[in-house]
């Protein structure tokens, strides 16, 4: 059962690295994108105010893909919890020949 649970945990910490991954590449993609428009100097106040608008939305969307890919693993933790449990009742019930609740 401790394997089901390991498992369950792996795969939880597996959505979350994705997501940072993601989260990582997409924040680079734009950083190489900055540096590619700051290049042209005539409009650097502008531009780097746009790279940090960039950066801030960027830095949110990062962090609602990690909250989203916690939410989502806490939620196949509990699930699995929830049915674990009640295998282990239904195991218990017949080892014992008694239903356990």
């Amino acid at each position: 059962m401790s394997s089901i649970v390991e498992s369950i945990e792996a795969e939880a910490l597996r959505i979350i690295e994705e997501a940072k991954k993601k989260a990582q590449l997409i924040i680079e993609e734009a950083r190489i994108k900055a540096r590619e428009i700051l290049e042209d100097k005539s409009y650097l106040r502008e531009i780097e105010k746009y790279r940090l608008e960039v950066e801030e939305k960027l830095r949110r969307e990062v962090e609602r893909i990690i909250k989203e890919a916690e939410a989502q693993a806490n939620s196949i933790k509990q699930n699995c919890s929830k049915k674990i449990e009640a295998l282990a009742k239904k195991i218990a019930s017949i080892v014992a020949g008694i239903e356990i609740e």
